[in-house]
Formats: structure tokens, sequence, C-alpha cells
């Protein structure tokens, strides 16, 4: 079995046995249990590998153009999502090696969500607890607080894109459908970020068009639905689209 543990951070008497005990009562390949500060959306006790990428994959990979048609619609954007950290799960041992599954180590932040969708891929079997096992210490100093505004987190708006289009290689068109509407999020992002992130304004657009260059990042903001429930976001995307002309 593989547990994932940070440094900073400690686990309760059962963190072991309680969730090993149920992947073993049902043969998963990983079980996800929760913590005080990210308690599960839903119960999860999927069979077959069609029901675990229809539950997981919108859980972990981005946001999709329904998500955002939702939130068009006054719903929550984040109604699939769960929290990505690998923390709360335990993984059976010959489940990763047998994929190969590996963590991308081109993201140095929010690296744990592309590694739980990757296991979605392949599972067959996958089982939740709904039980508070692992004990969440906010760091202020940790990599995620002080990587977020920086230059390395312009950076990493490329390299997330990439990894998403290598699962969507692995997976196929439905994956890049669970996240297309996130590479335009990005873009959006990027155009806050650079001051912030200490860029000039030519590397700015040097690095924005790069990105808008992609063609899967073009068609995703062509086809990215507005609203004007959302004007700010509208007014940027359609921005954006004047700058692909």
């Amino acid at each position: 079995m593989v547990f994932f543990v940070d440094a900073d951070d400690t686990v309760d008497g059962d963190f072991f046995s309680r969730p090993m005990a149920a992947l073993e009562s049902v043969g998963a390949d990983f079980c996800i249990f929760q913590y005080a500060q990210a308690p599960l959306k839903r119960d999860y006790n999927l069979c077959g590998n069609v029901a675990v990428r229809e539950a997981l994959l919108p859980a972990f990979i981005g946001y999709s153009f329904d998500d955002v048609r939702r939130w068009n619609a006054g719903g929550p954007l984040t109604a699939r999502r769960e929290p990505g950290s690998v923390c709360r799960a335990v993984f059976r041992r010959d489940f990763i090696e047998r994929h190969a599954i590996r963590f991308d180590e081109n993201l140095f932040i929010y690296e744990d969500a592309p590694f739980f969708a990757e296991c979605a891929l392949y599972a067959d079997r996958v089982v939740s607890l709904r039980e508070n096992l692992y004990n969440y210490l906010p760091n202020p100093g940790g990599i995620t607080a002080t990587v977020t505004g920086s230059r390395r987190h312009w950076d990493y708006k490329f390299a997330v894109f990439e990894r998403r289009r290598r699962l969507a290689e692995i997976g196929g068109d439905d994956v890049w459908r669970c996240c297309e509407a996130s590479c335009v999020f990005s873009a959006l992002e990027m155009l806050a970020l650079w001051r912030k992130a200490g860029l000039s304004f030519g590397e700015f657009r040097r690095g924005l068009g790069e990105y808008l260059a992609k063609p899967d990042v073009a068609e995703a903001i062509r086809g990215f639905p507005i609203s004007i429930r959302h004007p700010a976001a509208a007014a940027a995307v359609l921005a954006l689209r004047r700058f692909l002309v």
C-alpha cells in the first residue's frame, strides 16, 4: 500500500488501518477518505473503469464547459470538484507500479490532482471512507503559499496545460472535455498575474501569445460559454478572442 503524509501534518491512530480495511473489503485500486478541511462531496463505491472515469475525472482534472454553463446558470463552478491532496487516499502499490503512475516533476504546485486524475484513467474499483483521519496544518511558509503569484506560478500555467494534454492522449477526447475550460481560466489568470509575477510587458505579451497560439487553447477560448452573470470574465474572454483574430 502507498500512503502520503506531509512532513508538517499529523494523522490519527486509524489512519492506516481504516482505509486499508475499506480498500481490501472490495478489492479497490484506491480508497479516498476525508479530513476536516476537505469533506467528501459524495460517497464513492465505484465498480468498472467507466464509472470511475465518469465520477473522478471531473473531480480532479479541471473544469469542463458543462461546469461553466452550470456556473453561468447560478450554480457553483466547483460542484463536481474534490480537493486533490493525495494525503487523503491509500493506493495499492501494485496498481501504481503496473500503470507507472508518477507525479509530474514539472508541476511544483497542485501536482496531486493530476496524479489522482491519472489513477482514475486506469482504476476499475474505487471506494471512499467518510472519516477524518488526516490532520492538515496550513503552512504560510509552504511552497503553495510562496509560489502563488510568483514567476513560477506563471510557468506553472504552461506545465499544467501540457500535463492535461498528456492525460488526454492517454484517455481520449472525453478526458480533454473534462478540463478544456481550465485552459481558458489559466489564460484569464495570466492576464491578472503577470505584474505580480514580475514580468515585463514584453515578456507578458510573448508568453501570453505563446499560450494562446496552442490550438487547443485557441479552440477552447472560442467555444467558452460566456454570460452576463459574470461580466468581468465575459469581457476578458471576448478580449482574448479578439487577440486570436
